[in-house]
């Protein structure tokens, strides 16, 4: 298991019952300007509830930015082998996220209280604190970076963050990526609503051996960068982070992203099991997380896994792809929501799998339903708009353990 820089995380580690059920209790907690929303399902039961971890999507892949005039070297000390941060020039800036229940809002949240400040939300005319980062989490794109005289930096994840950072203004400068300061950490991950998932189990192994093609496609033509594939990829890309994107951007956004679905052994999730085990325990230590796992009936993060993550889908889905099983030449396709951020090119596999026609080849009609960040992911599930989403780890632990979606 790839673990956390010990210096920056030494703080972590629907079918209803019957016809006559019909109330959906719609529980909503803004934080943050109404960033981090969590919708919790009421009086279904508990399976129809639960959210699983079934793949994973990609490692790394975000970056933080920082106003041009800043010298990064009062951020960070550079001379570290992961970049330590510096207090003093942290002090008092504002950040932009995409969300409170982000990767990157919780990784900014990490950094700042391994220096054991306070990460508060900015409030216009509010007078600045000691000892004190802020931060803004409406920050969903390139264009609402640029256009907001507030920040002083922000993490975004890609190709947003190029986008920002080479923007002709000259506003924001590249201060370090996830990569340098969380090597290895894992990204996006696919969730699946159990619900469905247990009553389409042929269709859920056809989805993600669909997906382990796309993955394996996108690793093939970032191998070959002069290839047509990675030009078709190139398109693809542009075409989901919004047309206003340059070739160059692009290239230098899939240099940094890592897509990785998991392991091709036994447990090919114990790697992100493992990562997700440490961060249910790290998040409820930095207060994001508000549940105790013994509320759920778990005794620590390495038994909430056991029962959030379940490797079973993707172990069927490698074979399916190994022995050519699961195609479909029906003409019949089965049809499947997938909730993806918008902009997002941590998830272009998803995308790619369309394109190229990959669901179909399994008897799959694969339509994405766009949201603004992770938290709006784990929604559109647990609303029952979608059956399968592409979120950060981050965000999903966080919804289902609040949520008490999983339980022992």
């Amino acid at each position: 298991m790839v673990k956390y820089p010990v210096h920056v995380f030494k703080f972590t580690g629907c079918e209803l019952l019957n016809n006559k059920i019909i109330a959906v209790i719609i529980v909503a907690v803004l934080v943050a300007a109404g960033v981090g929303v969590y919708f919790l399902l009421q009086n279904q039961g508990e399976k129809d509830r639960e959210i699983n971890l079934i793949s994973g999507v990609n490692i790394e892949g975000s970056g933080i930015y920082i106003k041009s005039d800043v010298d990064i070297n009062t951020m960070f000390d550079f001379s570290t082998e992961i970049p330590t941060p510096l207090k003093a020039g942290w002090e008092g800036k504002v950040f932009g996220t995409p969300g409170t229940a982000t990767i990157q809002h919780v990784q900014l949240l990490t950094i700042v209280k391994s220096m054991g400040m306070n990460f508060t939300l900015y409030l216009d005319g509010a007078p600045a604190a000691p000892n004190t980062v802020y931060f803004v989490a409406n920050i969903f794109n390139a264009t609402a970076a640029l256009g907001d005289s507030t920040i002083d930096g922000g993490s975004l994840w890609e190709p947003q963050y190029e986008k920002i950072i080479a923007d002709s203004s000259n506003k924001f400068k590249a201060l370090v990526t996830t990569n340098d300061l969380f090597p290895g950490h894992a990204c996006c991950v696919i969730a699946g609503y159990h619900g469905y998932t247990s009553t389409h189990q042929a269709e859920t192994t056809k989805f993600v051996a669909a997906f382990v093609e796309a993955t394996n496609w996108v690793n093939d033509a970032k191998a070959n960068p002069n290839g047509e594939n990675y030009a078709q990829l190139l398109e693809i890309a542009k075409e989901v982070a919004g047309n206003n994107f340059t070739d160059q951007e692009v290239r230098d956004a899939l240099d940094i992203v890592t897509y990785f679905y998991g392991d091709e052994n036994s447990t090919p999730l114990a790697g992100i099991g493992g990562q997700v085990a440490t961060l249910s325990e790290n998040l409820i230590d930095l207060g994001t997380i508000t549940r105790k796992l013994s509320e759920l009936g778990f005794e620590n993060g390495e038994d909430f896994v056991k029962k959030f993550v379940d490797d079973q889908y993707l172990l069927d889905a490698l074979k399916m792809v190994e022995d050519g099983s699961g195609k479909s030449n029906s003409g019949e396709l089965t049809e499947i929501k997938v909730a993806v951020i918008a902009g997002d090119i941590h998830q272009i596999a998803i995308h790619v799998a369309i394109k190229l026609g990959l669901f179909e080849g399994y008897g799959l009609k694969v339509t994405t339903l766009n949201q603004s960040n992770g938290p709006g992911v784990a929604v559109a599930i647990q609303n029952g708009e979608a059956q399968f989403g592409l979120l950060g780890a981050p965000p999903l632990t966080i919804n289902v353990i609040n949520g008490e979606l999983v339980k022992a």
